[in-house]
């Protein structure tokens, strides 16, 4: 659902660019500013999944994304917005570059970082390059799976990957 909205918000904003630069970043940092409620959200509700059965690299990757596990289908749908927001402040960025807007151009490079830390913060997944935190994940999702089939806490939650 918030993947269609800020579609949607990203579509105005990049409209609005050729009528208001100022009104087109104000909407892109607007929606980009709304979606750290959901992520603050989310981290407060976060289930305490952690166990002695898991690495300690694995406990604290838990301790910082632990909205993911707990939740992943919310945290995905967030960080599916975050990086249509992240796509659209890009698309802005270049346009700026071409119309020589260079305020637009620093914006959209602040933009750029911005929003791709925000979207790692709701979706980690998406971002694993390293093989040592794909092979964490994986002993994660592991235990999960084996959790929810022994029916080991309601948390448990089976992960999509």
């Amino acid at each position: 659902m918030f993947f269609a909205i800020s579609l949607l918000a990203g579509s105005i904003a990049l409209g609005a660019i050729f009528v208001s630069k100022t009104w087109s970043w104000a909407t892109l940092i607007l929606c980009a500013m709304l979606l750290l409620i959901p992520l603050s959200g989310l981290k407060a509700k976060k289930k305490d999944l952690r166990s002695k059965k898991l690495s300690e690299a694995a406990n604290a990757m838990i301790q910082k994304y632990g909205h993911y596990y707990s939740m992943p289908l919310a945290a995905r749908d967030f960080g599916r917005a975050a990086v249509v927001l992240h796509l659209c402040g890009t698309m802005a960025a270049i346009v700026d570059l071409f119309l020589g807007y260079w305020a637009g151009v620093a914006i959209g490079i602040v933009y750029f970082i911005a929003l791709g830390m925000l979207s790692r913060a709701f979706d980690p997944n998406n971002f694993l390059y390293d093989p040592g935190e794909r092979a964490i994940h994986q002993e994660i999702a592991a235990f999960l799976e084996k959790s929810a089939k022994d029916g080991l806490g309601k948390a448990a939650v089976k992960p999509q990957r």
